[in-house]
C-alpha cells in the first residue's frame, strides 16, 4: 500500500510539475524559488521512486539477504531451468528500471562536464590571443567584433565575453546591465543547472518533468539573471538592452555559453514590463528554501492523499 502511494505520488509530480512550473513563470514568481522547486521535484521523484522500490522489494528484510536470495534464485534458474518466482522477477525488473535512467543521467553529466572543460580551455586560449581584458575586471574579455554580443562561459575560471559592437550599440547603463546579467549567470551556477536539465531530459525523455526541463530551466535562469541586473541598474536598462540585442539574434554565442538575448526573449520582456523586483536577498533565499522543502514532500503527500481519496470513494461502494 505504501509503495503504491509513493509511486502514485511520483507519477503525479512527474506529470503535473511542468504545468506548475510554467504557471509560476506566467505569474512572475521569483525565478530563484521556481528553480528551487524544479531541482527539488527532479531529485525527489528519483528518491521517492527508489524508496517505493525498497518498500516493494524489502517489505520486512534488510537489503543484503534479499539481494543474495534473488541472485541465488537466478543462478538456480539458469542451471536447472526452473520457473522464476514472480517476486524475484519483479525485483530485478524494478531495479533495472531505476538503475538504467540513473546511470544515463550520471553518464550524461560526466559527458557534459568533460565537454565543457574541453571547450572552455580551447575557447579561453583563443580569446587570450584575440581579446583583451576589460577594465571592469579580469573575468571580462573584450573581443574586437562589430556585432553587439555578450555571453558568459562557465569553468575555472568563468568569464564574460563582450564585443566592441556592444558599446557602439548600447548606452553605458545598458552595457553595465548586460555585464551584470552575464555575471549573475556565473554566480548562480546557471550553466550547471542547464547541463543537469539537459542530462535528465536525454536520460528519460518519456517523463514529462524531465523532458521539459531544458526549456523551463533556460527560461528561469534568464529571468533570474534579468532580475539581478534590474535590481542593480534598473528595469529600463535591462529591457532596452534586451530589445537592442534581440535584433542581432543571428549572431549566436558558442553552444556552451549563455548569451544575453537568445532564450525566452518575449517572456523576459513581459516580466520586465509588469513585474517588480524588490530587494531582500535573505528573504528570497528563505522563500526558495521553503518552497524546495515543500516540493520535496509533494510526491509522498500527493500519492498518499490521492490513494486515500480513492479508497474513501471506492470502499463504501464495495461494502454496500
Amino acid at each position: 500500500m505504501l509503495a503504491g502511494a509513493l509511486l502514485l505520488g511520483v507519477a503525479l509530480v512527474a506529470c503535473g510539475a511542468p504545468a506548475v512550473l510554467a504557471g509560476m513563470i506566467r505569474h512572475r514568481v521569483e525565478p530563484q524559488t521556481a528553480l528551487a522547486c524544479w531541482l527539488a521535484a527532479v531529485s525527489t521523484t528519483a528518491l521517492t521512486a527508489a524508496a517505493a522500490l525498497v518498500v516493494i522489494v524489502l517489505p520486512g528484510h534488510g537489503p543484503t539477504p534479499l539481494l543474495v536470495e534473488a541472485l541465488h534464485h537466478c543462478w538456480a534458474v539458469v542451471r536447472h531451468g526452473a520457473t522464476p518466482k514472480l517476486h524475484v522477477v519483479t525485483t530485478l525488473v524494478l531495479l533495472a528500471g531505476l538503475a538504467v535512467p540513473l546511470t544515463r543521467v550520471g553518464s550524461e553529466l560526466l559527458r557534459f562536464s568533460r565537454r565543457r572543460a574541453r571547450t572552455h580551455r580551447r575557447h579561453l586560449a583563443l580569446l587570450r590571443i584575440t581579446a583583451a581584458p576589460d577594465d571592469a575586471g579580469v573575468a571580462t574579455l573584450r573581443l574586437p567584433h562589430a556585432a553587439p554580443m555578450a555571453y558568459s562561459v562557465a569553468g575555472s575560471p568563468g568569464f564574460v565575453v563582450v564585443t566592441d559592437g556592444l558599446e557602439r550599440t548600447l548606452r553605458r547603463n545598458e552595457v553595465a546591465a548586460v555585464l551584470e546579467h552575464e555575471r549573475a549567470h556565473l554566480r548562480g551556477a546557471h550553466h550547471a543547472l542547464i547541463g543537469l536539465a539537459d542530462a535528465v531530459a536525454r536520460a528519460a525523455p518519456w517523463i514529462p518533468l524531465l523532458r521539459r526541463s531544458p526549456e523551463l530551466v533556460r527560461t528561469l535562469v534568464e529571468l533570474a539573471a534579468d532580475r539581478v541586473a534590474a535590481r542593480a541598474h534598473g528595469t529600463a536598462a535591462v529591457r532596452d538592452a534586451l530589445l537592442a540585442l534581440s535584433g542581432h539574434a543571428d549572431r549566436r554565442a558558442p553552444r556552451h555559453a549563455l548569451a544575453m538575448a537568445e532564450d525566452a526573449v518575449d517572456t523576459r520582456l513581459h516580466h520586465l514590463d509588469t513585474a517588480r523586483f524588490p530587494a531582500g536577498r535573505v528573504r528570497r533565499g528563505l522563500t526558495a528554501s521553503a518552497a524546495g522543502l515543500v516540493t520535496t514532500a509533494l510526491p509522498a503527500v500527493a500519492g498518499t492523499g490521492a490513494l486515500a481519496g480513492f479508497l474513501l470513494a471506492v470502499c463504501p461502494a464495495l461494502v454496500g
